[in-house]
């Protein structure tokens, strides 16, 4: 079927599997940006005598989450695994229902969500715990995080503003 007809298929509610492609593809990238910035944190640290990196505005170190943001539900990882399951596979069927109706900033977003909870939720199956590094030395208070809460962040925010502006 040529790329045209498809698209003409396509109002008419047909699955779009480019759209499908797309957010698999975006999270498994994701994914890897988020295991690579761990990675590196990772060999840093253990590369300084004082296992940490930096001593201004931000310091890099590892620490041992066992709850989710803000210390909510420590010491029940199956609980958060079981949620975190729960929430990808409920956007992977929001993308096929809506294939044909996901602009690029919501596919983006959820793209952002999905790699950002899997890669969390696979730590907690691998150690029970999430690894965390990065502290914001100014802002006091704050808890330590790390690249996948950023793009979870960015993912909910992202998915606010394509619900919102409808783009």
């Amino acid at each position: 079927m040529s790329r045209r007809r498809y698209r003409e298929e396509e109002d008419e509610g047909i699955f779009d599997l480019y759209t499908v492609i797309r957010y698999v593809a975006l999270s498994i990238l994701f994914a890897v940006i988020i295991f690579g910035m761990r990675t590196i944190v990772q060999m840093a640290t253990a590369a300084s005598p004082t296992g940490q990196v930096g001593n201004g505005m931000l310091t890099l170190y590892e620490v041992h989450n066992t709850g989710a943001a803000f210390n909510l539900f420590q010491g029940q990882p199956e609980m958060l695994i079981i949620a975190s399951f729960l929430v990808i596979a409920v956007m992977a069927f929001i993308v096929i229902m809506m294939s044909t109706k996901l602009t690029q900033t919501a596919i983006s977003a959820m793209a952002l969500l999905t790699a950002g909870i899997a890669m969390n939720m696979s730590e907690r199956v691998q150690y029970g715990y999430v690894i965390d590094y990065i502290d914001c030395n100014f802002l006091p208070s704050f808890p330590v995080f790390n690249t996948a809460d950023i793009m979870i962040v960015c993912g909910a925010i992202g998915l606010i503003m394509a619900i919102l502006t409808r783009r």
